[in-house]
C-alpha cells in the first residue's frame, strides 16, 4: 500500500513564503556580487537539504515499510518496527533540528507525550507514530493513516 503525504495550508504557506522571500532578496542584491553568491549559496543549501528529509509518500512493501522523500527513501525492516499507531503531534513540542513547515515538519522533535522522534510529516492530524525495538521512534503521516495502520501491523503479524 501506498499513500501520499499531504502538506497542511501552514506547510504550503510558510514554503511559499520563504521561497518568495528567498528571491526577492536575490532579486535585490543583484547589484553586489558577494551578497547575491552568498544569498545564492545558502538558497541553494537551504531548499538541497530541505528536499533530501522532505517525505513524498509512504509505502508497505513485503518487508519494510518506506518513507519516500523527494530526494531519498529510508526503508524500515518490519523485523525491527516492534509497533505503529495514530498520534498527534503537540504544537509546544520542541523541535531540536529540522524544519517546523518548510516543505513539511521533518528533523528530531522532543514531545511531551510521544518522546524524543524523527518525523517526517506534512499534517499534524494525519500521523503515525511508528516505534522501533531500538527504541527510536519516527512520526510519519499520510492522506490515508488509518488504512495504512493496519497494512503496517498485519505485515508485523505475518512477519513476527
Amino acid at each position: 500500500m501506498k499513500s501520499k503525504v499531504a502538506l497542511s495550508t501552514y506547510c504550503k504557506v510558510i514554503t511559499f513564503a520563504l521561497v518568495i522571500l528567498l528571491i526577492v532578496g536575490i532579486v535585490s542584491c543583484s547589484d553586489n556580487g558577494n551578497k547575491l553568491l552568498t544569498l545564492v549559496f545558502i538558497s541553494i543549501a537551504l531548499i538541497g537539504f530541505s528536499l533530501f528529509y522532505f517525505p513524498t509518500a509512504v509505502e508497505t512493501t513485503g518487508n519494510a515499510f518506506i518513507i519516500h522523500r523527494f530526494l531519498k527513501s529510508k526503508t524500515i525492516p518490519y523485523s525491527s518496527i516492534s509497533s505503529a499507531d495514530t498520534c498527534i503531534p503537540s504544537a509546544g513540542g520542541i523541535r531540536l533540528c529540522g524544519s517546523g513547515g518548510f516543505l513539511g515538519y521533518w528533523g528530531y522533535f522532543n514531545d511531551i507525550i510521544i518522546g524524543t522522534y524523527f518525523g517526517y510529516y506534512g499534517n499534524r492530524n494525519q500521523c503515525i507514530l511508528i516505534k522501533l525495538k531500538n527504541g527510536r521512534q519516527y512520526v510519519v503521516s499520510c492522506e490515508e493513516q488509518i488504512k495504512m495502520i493496519h497494512s503496517i501491523n498485519d505485515h508485523l503479524l505475518v512477519n513476527s
